[in-house]
């Protein structure tokens, strides 16, 4: 038995307190880890009835004009042309800017409330963006190019997250179809607004047990260390005496014959 051995031995109390101290801050640091966070994302594609990212040009009906002409007998008379139509692009560009504006109008405490009254209270934060678009370091704004909005939910449990995601799309369907009627505007005209995709989930910031279990081992070495100081420190002749061996287990003498 080498002298570390019987150290911890004879201090065996240090060795045990260090065992409990070790396991609580392994247990103190683990809480102290952030907890995993679930973010649903789910994307909006803001469309409308003449579905024009289906289609090259579309046909725009144009209004049958009067025209004052002069008869031959002298006078005047009024003569209506009949409607004509023309063929051009189709207008996206609305519905980019549409895209671009939503993402302030889905994070709003209207949409929140709505939401609330549909589907009840739902825990986690909601933040949404045109897809693409971003922020530079001087907070210049580049706007998305794309008809398309990202809502991400972020919540404690997966289940809240994909509810919340889910909620507040419905929330701002419902808002946005009680605007459009309220104002007025004909059906063919509207914005729609589609839920793409399910809600897909991500977890970050799960906890882990691997610092918290070598920060308890540091600790548990630490009382070790203290175990043989304490030996070592004791009078030379009380540890000359614990080296000594037992008297049973002292070398016969050797006889001669």
């Amino acid at each position: 038995m080498n002298a570390t051995t019987g150290a911890l031995l004879r201090f065996w109390w240090l060795v045990v307190a260090g065992i409990a101290a070790g396991a609580l801050v392994a247990v103190f640091v683990y809480s102290l880890q952030s907890e995993a966070k679930h973010t649903a994302t789910t994307r909006v594609f803001v469309n409308s009835p003449s579905a024009p990212y289906l289609r090259t040009q579309q046909t725009q009906a144009q209004s049958p004009r009067v025209r004052t002409v002069r008869k031959a007998t002298g006078g005047t008379r009024t003569v209506q042309q009949p409607p004509s139509s023309s063929s051009e692009a189709p207008d996206t560009q609305t519905l980019v800017n549409a895209a671009n504006l939503y993402p302030l109008l889905i994070e709003s405490d209207r949409i929140s409330s709505i939401r609330e009254a549909q589907a009840g209270e739902i825990p986690g934060t909601v933040k949404a963006n045109a897809l693409n678009s971003s922020t530079n370091t001087f907070g210049v704004f580049r706007p998305s190019s794309l008809p398309v909005v990202e809502v991400k939910a972020t919540s404690r449990t997966a289940e809240n997250a994909s509810k919340l995601a889910t909620a507040t799309v419905t929330a701002f369907q419902t808002w946005i179809v009680d605007q459009q009627r309220r104002a007025g505007i004909p059906s063919a005209q509207r914005i729609a607004v589609q839920q793409l995709e399910s809600p897909v989930l991500a977890t970050t910031g799960e906890p882990s047990w691997g610092l918290p279990l070598f920060i308890g081992a540091l600790v548990l070495l630490g009382f070790c260390g203290l175990a043989v100081i304490a030996d070592n420190a004791r009078p030379a002749r009380e540890r000359a005496e614990a080296n000594e061996p037992a008297p049973g287990a002292a070398a016969s003498p050797r006889l001669d014959h």
